[in-house]
């Protein structure tokens, strides 16, 4: 007699084997690698820059609470089978375990666009909105609307989705939920890749050295580690093609998709990190011009500023967050009439840079 409506266990299953304390700290240790990335930012923000929070910062705060929303989900569901064999678990449990998995996906499907909205902001606050970046809004748009729209309707009634095992005939899907997660997860890579290559060309456009180029895109690129989980997550997901043992599968699905988007957070958060770098090895290690400011800083204060605005960004500073402004300060003219009948000018100039964080 089999244990549950899943039937019975293949051959050489082993029942006691609980994934579920191994999930937990899967998730638990790429939730807090996100959550010193968003807390470095906002730091950054504050207290290096001194510039207001832009749209992509708060948008990023989103997606953190969506992945902490996930977290819990994740944590919750270990109580409930997640990480177990289904055929130990009791059909209850797996009727909560599938409500869990409900709201997990409507997260994920949150989460994943916030995350690839809020890159695509911080593009257009360095280098101005371009049409490829508009492609990208459109496919993040796309790909938000049309996962929400098919996943809520795949089951009549929507509770038919967690209580299908309970009740087989309470309800009817629409169609198999194996495709959905399988192209759900491949239209995340693509549209990933696409917004990966997209700041490539515009970094490359720069007016600066050649390495500096590379270490920049270098940085961009490092968002091709959500890719690599997203394709894992894919890998785990087929396993539910030729297998009842949901419960079972459904823990290393959590799995990748929590660690994925909060790697994505993390990705979209290094970017911004690069003044709190500088910061600190100015710091530690000391700056020239720093200490050249602080001797500028004792001599008396100008009499007359010429201001250039620079709005091409020039060195690695400005190509990440800002362009600046050049304050040429001009004083102590004094005119000498030498011996020889020539006119000599002495004029004290003092150059300084502030930063106007782009809006």
């Amino acid at each position: 007699m089999a244990l549950s409506p899943f039937g019975e266990p293949p051959p050489g299953t082993d029942l006691s084997a609980d994934h579920g304390s191994r999930n937990n700290a899967a998730v638990i240790t790429t939730f807090v690698l996100a959550t010193i990335a968003v807390g470095l930012r906002f730091y950054t923000r504050y207290r290096v820059q001194s510039v207001q929070i832009a749209a992509d910062d708060w948008i990023v705060v989103g997606a953190f609470l969506a992945v902490t929303a996930s977290l819990i989900l994740t944590v919750v569901g270990g109580y409930h089978g997640l990480g177990k064999h289904v055929w130990i678990v009791p059909i209850a449990e797996v009727v909560e375990m599938m409500r869990i998995l409900f709201v997990y996906v409507l997260l994920y499907v949150v989460t994943v666009p916030l995350i690839k909205l809020s890159i695509i902001l911080f593009y257009r606050r360095i280098f101005g909105m371009t049409y490829t970046m508009w492609f990208c809004v459109f496919l993040t748009a796309g790909y938000f609307i049309s996962c929400l729209v098919a996943f809520l309707v795949c089951c009549r009634p929507v509770s038919y989705y967690w209580t299908q095992y309970a009740e087989p005939s309470g309800g009817q899907c629409v169609y198999d939920l194996y495709p959905f997660y399988i192209g759900n997860a491949a239209a995340n890579v693509a549209t990933d890749g696409i917004i990966l290559l997209v700041p490539i060309p515009l970094v490359w456009k720069l007016q600066m050295r050649k390495t500096q180029k590379l270490l920049l895109c270098g940085i961009f690129l490092l968002g091709g580690f959500v890719c690599i989980a997203s394709v894992i997550r894919i890998y785990y997901m087929t396993f539910l093609k030729n297998s009842p043992d949901v419960t079972w599968i459904m823990g290393d699905v959590f799995i990748w998709s929590s660690v994925e988007p909060s790697i994505g957070i993390v990705c979209a958060c290094l970017p911004t990190l690069h003044p709190l770098l500088r910061s600190f090895i100015a710091r530690v290690f000391g700056s020239s011009a720093e200490r050249y400011a602080e001797a500028s800083s004792n001599q008396e204060s100008a009499t007359k500023k010429i201001f250039v605005r620079r709005p091409t960004p020039l060195d690695w500073d400005e190509s990440l967050l800002s362009t600046h402004d050049v304050h040429v300060e001009m004083s102590g003219l004094k005119r000498d009439h030498g011996d020889d009948g020539k006119i000599t000018v002495d004029t004290h100039f003092r150059i300084a840079e502030e930063s106007n964080q782009l809006k």
